[in-house]
């Protein structure tokens, strides 16, 4: 069954930015991904996923690990905690076995999920990520200032 992402976005008005990290179909990566932009996870992924941006997870992504992201968009797997600032939206193709935090929540007809949904303001969001997100790819970006 293919994902309703496209007709999600377009009725809750999310602007999808330009995809500049992909991770495909029939890929496993495993380590920790940072990400100063929209990443997309079609593959196979172990590791936490940590973006100031939008995360997305195809149909066909599967993820061991914890997801951070500004809002995040889940069509696959995860196996592991979400922390969106914004909002967490489950297509009728996902599976999450995990806790979830931001918000709002959207959960489409068909989507399954196993943990628990906090409600969570931007301010304490804002938090999570000042301390588990934003160091972290500070501290990366400047690893490679040579």
């Amino acid at each position: 069954m293919k994902d309703n992402l496209e007709k999600i976005v377009s009725k809750e008005k999310i602007l999808v930015k330009k995809v500049n990290t992909v991770i495909g179909n029939n890929t496993t990566f495993r380590g920790n991904f940072v990400v100063d932009g929209v990443i997309r996870i079609d593959g196979n992924y172990e590791g936490d996923v940590k973006s100031i941006d939008m995360v997305i997870v195809g149909s066909t992504g599967k993820v061991k690990g914890n997801v951070y992201g500004n809002n995040v968009i889940i069509g696959g797997k995860i196996k592991g905690n979400v922390f969106a600032i914004n909002e967490i939206i489950l297509l009728s193709t996902s599976l999450v076995l995990g806790n979830l935090c931001a918000q709002k929540i959207l959960i489409d007809e068909g989507a399954r999920f196993k943990g628990k949904f906090s409600r969570t303001s931007e301010e304490e969001m804002n938090k999570i990520f000042n301390s588990e997100v934003k160091p972290y790819i500070e501290d990366e970006k400047s690893k490679w200032n040579w």
